[in-house]
């Protein structure tokens, strides 16, 4: 049985918590040291603060991207999503992104494809690559593919049940991404067509394009 709202919004505000108590509260641990070191915290103190809440902004950008309301957001260059991606991955190293998107993203869009990369992200859990380019005049493609020590670890409830083959798992905290997406996916928001094997997963979204 499909979420709903309600319980959606539940999951989806226990997963924004989740993401950003660990980069706030380092950021918390390090003010405290800093403000009891005398004269002040050292250089590399100050850069580990700083660091912390840089990666809690880039998290919220993201979060807020993916979970907020499309309807409210504008119009934004592909180029400005790319940056709030990167500055998303920055904290997990592992990740690489290779960005090719150009032009005017549709909020809705820009939605999707954040969503999509938080989706695909699940599958890399020891690195690898994000590969976002067009497919054709309104398509998005992604491809997540497995650093060379990693494997792909893409589920195949969740994979299946993104695309309609079968029923998603659970609503989880952790893969609430997957039930967001598959809801504006049912509404008629965006089409998914999913492929993988061992060491790719692709997806392309087909949705309301670049405008």
């Amino acid at each position: 049985m499909a979420p709903d709202e309600p319980d959606l919004a539940a999951l989806t505000g226990s997963r924004i918590c989740h993401d950003l108590a660990s980069p706030i509260g380092a950021a918390l641990t390090g003010l405290e040291f800093v403000s009891g070191a005398p004269g002040g915290g050292a250089p590399e103190d100050m850069a580990l603060l700083r660091d912390s809440l840089t990666g809690a902004r880039a998290t919220l950008a993201m979060l807020r991207t993916a979970f907020a309301r499309a309807g409210g957001a504008k119009a934004r260059d592909a180029g400005a999503l790319g940056d709030i991606v990167r500055d998303h991955l920055a904290a997990r190293p592992r990740l690489r992104l290779d960005w090719a998107l150009r032009g005017t993203l549709a909020p809705a869009t820009q939605q999707h494809i954040a969503l999509a990369i938080l989706c695909a992200a699940q599958a890399l859990p020891r690195g690898g690559t994000l590969a976002l380019t067009h497919a054709g005049q309104d398509g998005i493609h992604l491809a997540a593919t497995p650093a060379a020590t990693g494997a792909l670890a893409a589920d195949p409830a969740l994979w299946d049940g993104l695309t309609g083959l079968a029923a998603l798992p659970a609503a989880d905290p952790r893969q609430v991404e997957f039930h967001l997406l598959a809801a504006r996916i049912a509404r008629g928001d965006a089409r998914i067509e999913v492929s993988r094997d061992d060491q790719t997963l692709s997806i392309t979204l087909l949705g309301r394009g670049r405008d």
